[in-house]
């Protein structure tokens, strides 16, 4: 499992970049919601350290061809199915923040 990741273009926010990422790597559409937080993580390509800024997405929309169809495959999982799929600390801390938020959004409705 892996969460959508990339560089932003000098003419686009960072939600912008997420969006894009999320399009282009999972087929998704939906709206950017506020950051979880930075973590470091490994790019296997070049074993080197980056900063990752988490954005969770609301998803509106699935396409039915993603553009890394070749590379990627999309799956849509339970909470229980993302946790286990989780390789590494940083996926699983996004994950639960994002739960908490969640849970908080909940409780004061």
């Amino acid at each position: 499992m892996m969460f959508p990741k990339g560089g932003w273009e000098l003419d686009e926010t960072m939600k912008q970049a997420a969006s894009r990422e999320a399009s282009e790597e999972a087929g998704v559409h939906g709206h950017v919601e506020s950051n979880l937080g930075k973590w470091m993580y490994k790019s296997n390509k070049y074993n080197i350290f980056y900063e990752g800024i988490m954005f969770p997405l609301n998803v509106t929309e699935g396409l039915s061809c993603l553009p890394e169809m070749e590379v990627r495959k999309r799956r849509w999982v339970s909470v229980a199915e993302a946790r286990e799929g989780c390789q590494h600390d940083w996926m699983r801390e996004a994950l639960e923040r994002l739960l908490a938020r969640l849970r908080d959004q909940t409780s004061e409705a």
